[in-house]
Protein backbone atom coordinates (compact mmCIF):
# COMPACT_ATOMS: atom_id res chain seq x y z
CA UNK A 1 0.00 0.00 0.00
CA UNK A 2 1.44 3.89 -0.63
CA UNK A 3 1.59 6.93 0.97
CA UNK A 4 -1.62 7.89 -0.87
CA UNK A 5 -3.90 4.79 -0.02
CA UNK A 6 -2.38 4.97 3.62
CA UNK A 7 -3.43 8.56 3.64
CA UNK A 8 -6.80 8.04 1.97
CA UNK A 9 -7.57 4.80 4.84
CA UNK A 10 -6.53 7.77 7.70
CA UNK A 11 -8.78 10.21 5.94
CA UNK A 12 -11.97 8.18 5.73
CA UNK A 13 -11.56 7.68 9.84
CA UNK A 14 -10.66 11.54 10.28
CA UNK A 15 -14.08 12.20 8.43
CA UNK A 16 -15.97 9.54 9.76
CA UNK A 17 -15.35 10.17 13.37
CA UNK A 18 -15.02 14.05 13.08
CA UNK A 19 -18.93 13.83 11.67
CA UNK A 20 -20.15 11.17 14.06
CA UNK A 21 -18.52 13.70 17.79
CA UNK A 22 -18.63 16.97 16.47
CA UNK A 23 -20.65 17.58 13.16
CA UNK A 24 -23.93 15.45 14.35
CA UNK A 25 -23.97 17.85 17.33
CA UNK A 26 -23.84 21.30 15.31
CA UNK A 27 -27.32 21.58 14.23
CA UNK A 28 -28.68 25.28 12.86
CA UNK A 29 -32.05 26.46 14.02
CA UNK A 30 -33.11 22.80 14.64
CA UNK A 31 -33.34 22.21 10.82
CA UNK A 32 -30.51 22.43 9.28
CA UNK A 33 -28.08 19.35 9.88
CA UNK A 34 -24.32 19.13 8.28
CA UNK A 35 -22.90 15.86 6.93
CA UNK A 36 -19.72 16.73 6.63
CA UNK A 37 -18.63 12.92 5.60
CA UNK A 38 -19.62 12.86 2.24
CA UNK A 39 -16.71 15.46 1.74
CA UNK A 40 -14.62 12.48 1.61
CA UNK A 41 -16.41 10.99 -0.72
CA UNK A 42 -16.73 13.85 -3.14
CA UNK A 43 -12.76 14.18 -3.27
CA UNK A 44 -11.80 10.77 -4.18
CA UNK A 45 -10.05 10.80 -7.64
CA UNK A 46 -11.84 11.42 -10.93
CA UNK A 47 -10.93 8.41 -12.38
CA UNK A 48 -11.77 5.87 -9.33
CA UNK A 49 -14.87 3.47 -11.37
CA UNK A 50 -18.20 3.13 -10.24
CA UNK A 51 -18.13 -0.05 -8.11
CA UNK A 52 -14.71 0.65 -6.05
CA UNK A 53 -16.62 3.97 -5.45
CA UNK A 54 -20.30 2.53 -4.50
CA UNK A 55 -18.41 -0.05 -2.27
CA UNK A 56 -16.41 2.91 -0.26
CA UNK A 57 -19.95 4.88 -0.27
CA UNK A 58 -21.59 2.02 1.31
CA UNK A 59 -18.59 1.98 3.87
CA UNK A 60 -18.38 5.58 4.75
CA UNK A 61 -22.71 5.35 5.03
CA UNK A 62 -22.48 1.98 7.12
CA UNK A 63 -20.34 4.39 9.72
CA UNK A 64 -22.37 6.39 9.92
CA UNK A 65 -25.26 4.33 10.11
CA UNK A 66 -23.56 2.47 13.11
CA UNK A 67 -22.47 5.92 14.87
CA UNK A 68 -26.52 7.31 13.97
CA UNK A 69 -28.33 4.05 14.71
CA UNK A 70 -29.97 4.81 11.02
CA UNK A 71 -29.98 1.17 10.02
CA UNK A 72 -28.91 1.70 6.07
CA UNK A 73 -30.31 5.16 5.83
CA UNK A 74 -26.72 6.99 5.04
CA UNK A 75 -24.96 3.92 3.10
CA UNK A 76 -28.20 3.93 0.25
CA UNK A 77 -27.36 7.65 0.07
CA UNK A 78 -23.95 7.37 -0.13
CA UNK A 79 -24.08 5.00 -2.27
CA UNK A 80 -26.82 6.87 -4.64
CA UNK A 81 -24.34 9.65 -4.61
CA UNK A 82 -21.46 7.78 -5.59
CA UNK A 83 -23.77 5.99 -8.34
CA UNK A 84 -24.34 9.19 -9.58
CA UNK A 85 -20.71 10.85 -9.09
CA UNK A 86 -19.65 8.96 -12.44
CA UNK A 87 -21.98 10.20 -14.70
CA UNK A 88 -21.76 13.72 -13.60
CA UNK A 89 -17.75 13.93 -13.57
CA UNK A 90 -18.56 12.51 -17.27
CA UNK A 91 -20.84 15.46 -18.07
CA UNK A 92 -18.21 18.16 -16.36
CA UNK A 93 -15.21 16.99 -17.95
CA UNK A 94 -13.72 19.71 -20.41
CA UNK A 95 -12.64 17.98 -23.82
CA UNK A 96 -9.30 17.73 -23.19
CA UNK A 97 -9.96 15.30 -19.94
CA UNK A 98 -8.37 15.50 -16.68
CA UNK A 99 -4.70 14.20 -15.58
CA UNK A 100 -4.31 11.29 -14.03
CA UNK A 101 -5.25 11.18 -10.51
CA UNK A 102 -6.52 14.49 -10.17
CA UNK A 103 -8.97 14.81 -7.07
CA UNK A 104 -12.04 17.09 -7.45
CA UNK A 105 -11.02 19.97 -4.44
CA UNK A 106 -12.33 23.55 -4.80
CA UNK A 107 -8.58 24.31 -4.51
CA UNK A 108 -7.23 22.55 -7.28
CA UNK A 109 -9.88 22.52 -10.39
CA UNK A 110 -11.88 25.59 -9.23
CA UNK A 111 -14.42 26.84 -6.84
CA UNK A 112 -16.72 27.12 -10.13
CA UNK A 113 -16.20 23.74 -11.33
CA UNK A 114 -16.55 22.49 -7.33
CA UNK A 115 -19.89 23.74 -6.83
CA UNK A 116 -21.36 22.73 -9.90
CA UNK A 117 -20.33 18.91 -9.12
CA UNK A 118 -20.47 18.97 -5.14
CA UNK A 119 -24.26 20.37 -4.90
CA UNK A 120 -26.36 18.33 -7.22
CA UNK A 121 -24.65 15.55 -5.22
CA UNK A 122 -25.05 16.74 -1.89
CA UNK A 123 -29.13 17.49 -3.11
CA UNK A 124 -29.54 14.20 -3.95
CA UNK A 125 -27.96 12.87 -0.99
CA UNK A 126 -29.84 14.65 1.29
CA UNK A 127 -32.89 14.39 -0.48
CA UNK A 128 -32.50 10.15 0.08
CA UNK A 129 -31.74 11.13 4.02
CA UNK A 130 -34.46 13.59 4.79
CA UNK A 131 -37.52 11.87 2.92
CA UNK A 132 -36.27 8.60 3.74
CA UNK A 133 -36.04 9.47 7.44
CA UNK A 134 -39.39 11.42 7.36
CA UNK A 135 -41.15 8.02 5.69
CA UNK A 136 -41.92 10.10 2.48
CA UNK A 137 -43.50 12.95 0.94
CA UNK A 138 -46.41 13.68 3.82
CA UNK A 139 -44.30 17.03 4.88
CA UNK A 140 -43.37 18.06 1.19
CA UNK A 141 -42.32 21.51 1.36
CA UNK A 142 -40.96 21.18 5.37
CA UNK A 143 -38.85 18.54 4.30
CA UNK A 144 -37.84 19.79 0.75
CA UNK A 145 -36.62 23.15 3.30
CA UNK A 146 -34.48 21.26 5.51
CA UNK A 147 -32.97 19.61 2.25
CA UNK A 148 -31.85 22.93 0.39
CA UNK A 149 -30.51 24.69 4.22
CA UNK A 150 -28.73 21.40 5.05
CA UNK A 151 -27.16 21.52 1.33
CA UNK A 152 -25.86 24.77 1.06
CA UNK A 153 -25.12 24.67 5.21
CA UNK A 154 -22.93 20.98 4.59
CA UNK A 155 -21.50 22.75 1.14
CA UNK A 156 -19.82 26.19 3.00
CA UNK A 157 -18.60 23.55 5.62
CA UNK A 158 -16.91 21.01 3.11
CA UNK A 159 -15.61 23.76 1.46
CA UNK A 160 -13.85 25.56 4.33
CA UNK A 161 -12.34 22.37 5.50
CA UNK A 162 -10.64 21.80 1.70
CA UNK A 163 -9.47 25.10 1.70
CA UNK A 164 -8.37 25.59 5.67
CA UNK A 165 -7.39 22.22 6.84
CA UNK A 166 -6.58 19.67 3.24
CA UNK A 167 -4.59 22.93 1.99
CA UNK A 168 -2.41 23.15 5.37
CA UNK A 169 -1.62 19.54 5.33
CA UNK A 170 -0.45 19.72 1.47
CA UNK A 171 1.91 21.97 2.52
Amino acid sequence: MNRYNILKVISFFIYLIAQALIFNKIILFGTTYSFVYIGFLLTLPIELAVIPGMLIGLAMGLGMDAFTNTFGLHAAASVLLMYIRSFLISSLTPQGGYQLGVTPRPNIIGLGWFTSYALPLIFIHHSVVFFVEFGGFAMFFSTLLKVVLSTGYSFLLIVVIQYIFITKIRK
